[in-house]
């Protein structure tokens, strides 16, 4: 059963905070980026307000790691958004730099033009993902916030591999999926990496 990346968070998430669509076209990536951070009060944890006035920092990282989601979500939405003519959550502006049309996600084109914006956006993930990495870094309490940001990672590179990934929308939930996940972080657990 396909699933979507907003999932592999470690807390509840409302079935109504799923998939968030903006009413226009969005601009530019710091319009997305606006529009992702008015969208994150629907997926914080029920307990975000004591953390953020506890420790900060960790709500930021929360709040990145939720950013990092929704940012790889947009991009495995796209084409099924296209499909139904809603506006896509990838700024216009990326897509004509580079030169991705609405063909590539009715015919799911994988040319350079397509491996590029995937790249990018594996790229800004990763980055979020780093940025949040520090959540796991308590052995047993963080073991939640890496088996997420591992799972992310799977997604994120099964796209970088094989782009046409990106073009089949949410992702196929599979028990060695998980077993791997859990694996790595045993691994990283063990040898003290994060």
């Amino acid at each position: 059963m396909a699933t979507s990346v907003l999932r592999f968070l470690p807390w509840p998430v409302p079935a109504e905070s799923q998939a968030p669509r903006p009413a226009q076209l969005l601009a530019e990536f710091a319009d997305l980026m606006h529009f992702y951070r008015a969208e994150l009060t629907s997926f914080r944890p029920a307990n975000y307000a004591a953390i953020q006035q506890k420790t900060p920092t960790q709500a930021a990282q929360i709040d990145g790691l939720i950013s990092a989601l929704l940012l790889l979500d947009g991009l495995l939405t796209a084409r099924s958004d296209s499909a139904a003519e809603r506006p896509l959550r990838l700024p216009q502006a990326e897509l004509a730099e580079y030169k991705v049309t609405p063909t590539h996600f009715t015919q799911q084109t994988v040319d350079f033009a397509w491996r590029r914006l995937c790249e990018r956006y594996v790229r800004r993930c990763r980055d979020l993902l780093q940025a949040a990495a520090p959540l796991g870094k308590p052995w047993l309490r963080g073991m939640r916030y890496r088996l997420t940001i591992a799972r992310a990672e799977q997604v994120l590179r099964q796209i970088q591999v094989d782009p046409t990934v990106a073009y089949q929308g949410a992702t196929k939930r599979a028990w060695v999926d998980e077993l791997t996940a859990s694996a790595r972080i045993a691994w990283r657990t063990l040898t003290g990496r994060r």
